[in-house]
């Protein structure tokens, strides 16, 4: 790796770096330390198999590194009641040790609490002039003024002996509809902070002042992305005013204990599934609607059939767990979310690797009403790692979902794009979708590669998906469930928002893919496909 590697992604990282500082000048120098950082760990004979992953959390931690720094001094007080405040003007004292270690342990108690004592100490007031201020019980100054000595106290004690908090990294994904500003994802999209946060107050509900000392950020600081997580639905906060995180969240190292038994299951019954499948194809290929597609469109076809059909099976397999209602959110989304969470330092290779046997996201429908001659217009999407793209929509997610349908019905409707109501700046995303298999171009007009149906037409093709689930389910549909029973998620008591569907996502995750992917290897399924082949269909009403 040399350093003209390096350098090619400064305009990346300078452009996150705006983003996070206040300053140009703050930005360049976070930029200069992470590639000073990538160098001096090249030249150690250290070894960076994902560069520019590498560059974008080492630009994080320094950002965060530099939070802390710049928090850990705000303001001076003595908590002992005994003792006076020193004279402010003493530089011998505010310069000490112990004073820096006064103002560290105050930073991590809670606005209440935090509050009361800088007004008594550092600010002189009454017991009934803070009282006032705060418009609280004087009986209520005192005893937060009570209850912060003594968390002040416990805290210098245990300071000591306290671990560094090394930050993990924490992949939300959801289920459901998004809110109007792109949450849950955006709550945390960007926040190492945030996503911290949540990571600790998974297994136990803990204070605002635990989850300070334990992440090493002054309270202070914390206070609006906790309440940000909270008001957002990710983050509870209880009447004796613990926190913990509302879904559900796993480590790579529980994931993968689901991985191998899943695959053997899978090859175990790969010949009586793909029997199944194999039926349901040659019934969906004879067809009326079918036999008038090009080749692309019946490849896409099957697809989407066989992975709905196995999906389905999947779903089966829960037994009598009913499938949740997403709840509404005050986001004005419906939706569960849940999340991977890795410890710093995990090494990803062999999750990165399991991971392209799962399905992201599982079947999302998309919908769209009156648009063109259309009632109604739904986008049904698979999202693989198989000759597909599992990310489509790319660096344009919100557009992608408020857009995708009306332009690929203007497409096939043959209605000018310069006629709808399609923002350029998704129209210049066309080229995307033309990789991603969505379009194509003929003699440079473009047209929808991905099968187009009537509602009655979906109809009778998911009538056909339901009969090969229901013998799949017969023939097999006792043994997996009591496999995915035994590799059923753990999650914290106190916990009792998450569906119980939730907690069988991992235990079935790999099932499907790992029978697409089986008759894949074994030349049964996707022959000759070389290109991008998306699981996707588009059903509209008249």
């Amino acid at each position: 790796m040399s350093s003209n590697e390096i350098i090619q992604y400064y305009d990346d990282l300078i452009r996150l770096a705006v983003s996070k500082c206040k300053s140009q000048a703050d930005a360049e120098d976070l930029v200069g330390d992470t590639m000073l950082a990538a160098c001096v760990y090249r030249h150690k004979g250290g070894e960076i198999e994902h560069l520019k992953t590498w560059l974008v959390n080492t630009l994080y931690h320094k950002y965060n590194d530099n939070l802390r720094k710049k928090y850990r001094s705000p303001v001076m007080v003595c908590f002992d009641e005994g003792l006076d405040i020193p004279d402010e003007d003493n530089d011998d004292y505010l310069a000490s040790e112990e004073a820096a270690k006064v103002r560290k342990e105050l930073n991590h108690l809670a606005y209440i609490t935090r509050e009361v004592l800088i007004r008594f100490y550092y600010g002189g007031q009454s017991v009934a002039d803070i009282a006032k201020g705060l418009d609280i019980p004087e009986g209520t100054v005192k005893s937060r003024l009570s209850a912060g000595r003594s968390q002040m106290k416990k805290g210098l004690e245990a300071m000591e002996t306290g671990e560094n908090y090394l930050p993990g990294e924490l992949y939300l994904t959801f289920g459901g509809s998004a809110g109007l500003k792109g949450e849950p994802l955006s709550l945390v999209e960007g926040d190492l902070i945030a996503k911290n946060l949540l990571i600790l107050a998974y297994e136990k509900p803990l204070t605002i002042s635990e989850l300070s000392r334990a992440i090493g950020i002054p309270a202070a600081y914390m206070e609006p992305i906790v309440k940000k997580l909270v008001d957002g639905e990710l983050m509870v906060q209880t009447e004796g005013n613990k926190l913990y995180s509302d879904f559900i969240i796993t480590k790579p190292q529980d994931v993968l204990k689901n991985f191998k038994p899943q695959l053997d299951f899978a090859h175990k019954h790969f010949d009586t599934v793909w029997n199944i499948l194999r039926r349901m194809s040659d019934r969906i290929s004879e067809l009326s609607y079918v036999q008038n597609m090009s080749t692309a469109e019946k490849t896409i076809l099957e697809r989407y059939a066989i992975l709905k059909a196995l999906q389905d099976f999947q779903h089966f397999g829960t037994g009598k767990v009913e499938a949740p209602r997403f709840p509404k959110r005050k986001d004005g989304g419906r939706w569960f979310a849940q999340a991977v969470a890795f410890d710093a330092g995990y090494h990803t290779k062999e999750y990165q690797e399991a991971q392209e046997y799962a399905i992201q996201g599982g079947h999302r429908t998309s919908e769209a009403t009156s648009v063109g001659r259309t009632k109604r217009i739904r986008l049904y999407e698979f999202d693989t790692t198989l000759w597909d793209s599992p990310h489509r929509y790319g660096g344009a997610y919100e557009l992608y979902f408020e857009h995708i349908i009306p332009m690929l019905w203007y497409i096939y409707d043959d209605i000018p794009l310069e006629d709808a109501d399609i923002p350029n700046e998704f129209i210049s995303y066309m080229p995307t979708l033309e990789t991603v298999g969505l379009i194509g171009y003929s003699k440079d007009k473009p047209y929808v590669k991905i099968p187009v149906m009537e509602k009655a037409s979906y109809q009778e093709l998911c009538a056909l998906v339901q009969t090969a689930t229901e013998e799949i389910k017969s023939a097999i549909g006792g043994e997996f469930a009591t496999l995915i029973t035994s590799m059923k998620t753990w999650i914290p008591k106190h916990l009792t928002s998450v569906p119980e569907l939730y907690r069988y996502h991992d235990a079935a995750k790999y099932f499907v893919m790992a029978i697409v992917r089986e008759a894949y290897e074994k030349g049964l399924h996707l022959k000759g496909v070389d290109d991008c082949c998306p699981p996707v269909v588009l059903v509209y009403e008249e």
